[in-house]
């Protein structure tokens, strides 16, 4: 299940480019697993102090060398390793999606993401789903959040299609 929620904070990093490689799944279902996993003290939302701690845990499994930092490659393992469902076998689309990787985390362009760099991330995500601006985040804001994700890709989906 940890992998399924971890899949599912990551999904947001994906580029329009990589539409085409994310399997459908249900924002109510997202939301829930989302809340299972952030919403440390059970109240029903979640502050900013929960999102970023998960973001920090998730930060120390993926760095797997332990470097303090996250390379594009460690990230890409931990993204797509042992996903059969997704046609990422080449070499040029696996450097497509660590470019993508990159280019969205890695603010100073100096090829490895600091905790810095993924927590800079986390807190502007939350203030992406936070949409009535209260500092917390509750499950319907989650839905809303995650619909929206998944029209855009299904519009980039539709964009990618009709170009080629």
């Amino acid at each position: 299940m940890k992998k399924l929620l971890l899949f599912a904070g990551f999904m947001m990093l994906a580029a329009p480019a990589q539409a085409a490689f994310l399997p459908s799944y249900d924002p109510e279902v997202t939301a829930d697993q989302v809340m299972a996993v952030k919403d440390y003290n059970h109240d029903g939302k979640i502050d900013a102090a929960e999102f970023e701690q998960v973001a920090s845990h998730q930060f120390d499994k993926i760095d797997t060398n332990g470097d303090g930092f996250i390379s594009g490659e460690e990230m890409y393992a931990k993204r797509y390793a042992g996903r059969s469902e997704m046609n990422i076998k080449t070499p040029e689309v696996r450097a497509q999606m660590i470019n993508s990787i990159m280019k969205r985390w890695d603010s100073n362009k100096d090829r490895q993401i600091s905790r810095d760099e993924k927590l800079e991330s986390v807190r502007n995500e939350f203030m992406r789903i936070d949409r009535d601006l209260d500092h917390t985040i509750t499950r319907q804001e989650l839905v809303t959040f995650w619909e929206l994700r998944l029209a855009d890709l299904k519009k980039s989906q539709t964009d990618s299609d009709s170009k080629d």
